[in-house]
């Protein structure tokens, strides 16, 4: 299904403030009962030492991407097929997200743009978030994995954190390119297999850039904590 200027459209992009608390733009294309995400690519500091010292302290610095990641979404399952890399592999990736319980019993709201939107909580994969969706726009999606709302969600939020939201910067009802919502028929793999890959990868490039320490120097890596919005997967319980 290709969407372009069709009438039951919606495209709407978010700033997405990732856990390093850089802001990344993610375009939300919406079409009947399939959605896309894209998120653009993660621009984060380029250092030619990608070590940076303060006191006994270490920090490991982050490099350009040029790659987006793309989220296809449809409202008949809670199937998402998710198009990411780690370095320059691209991975097809089935993520078979728990059906997201939201509690909707508050008088609050928020505008945001020209919409009056409500407000609605739930416990998504280990994080506590705040959501605010929009009635009348009659879709059931958000950003990144959200959704299950009576409409559009606009603004997501981690409670207690100032990382990890997504709100609605642009809202237009017409959509002047032609997108893809349907994922390409590819193999893939599961989401459980693709968090152990990266979070192995990840390991690798830490060991990799503290190898030249200085002698006698103590690394302690807490591979336990994830800073994004998932911090636990539901494979963990």
């Amino acid at each position: 299904m290709f969407i372009s200027g069709q009438s039951q459209s919606l495209h709407i992009k978010y700033v997405y403030v990732n856990p390093v608390n850089f802001l990344v733009d993610e375009d939300l294309y919406i079409s009947g009962n399939n959605a896309l995400s894209i998120r653009d690519s993660v621009m984060l500091k380029k250092e030619k030492n990608q070590l940076k010292f303060e006191g006994n302290n270490v920090e490991i610095l982050g490099k350009v991407t040029k790659q987006k990641t793309k989220y296809y979404k449809t409202s008949l399952n809670e199937t998402l097929i998710i198009n990411e890399f780690i370095g320059k592999n691209s991975y097809w990736i089935s993520d078979q997200v728990p059906k997201i319980a939201w509690n909707t019993n508050f008088v609050e709201t928020k505008k945001i743009g020209k919409y009056v939107c409500k407000k609605a909580t739930t416990i998504f994969r280990g994080s506590k978030v705040t959501a605010y969706y929009a009635s009348n726009l009659p879709f059931s999606f958000g950003p990144y994995k959200f959704s299950g709302l009576p409409g559009v969600i606009l603004e997501v939020t981690e409670d207690e954190n100032s990382v990890n939201s997504w709100k609605a910067d642009l809202i237009e009802s017409h959509v002047s390119k032609k997108i893809e919502l349907i994922a390409p028929k590819n193999n893939t793999i599961s989401y459980e297999e693709f968090v152990q890959l990266q979070e192995s990868k990840d390991l690798e490039e830490v060991k990799r850039l503290t190898s030249n320490l200085p002698k006698g120097a103590v690394v302690y890596i807490d591979s336990s904590k994830r800073n994004g919005i998932e911090k636990k997967y539901e494979w963990e319980e």
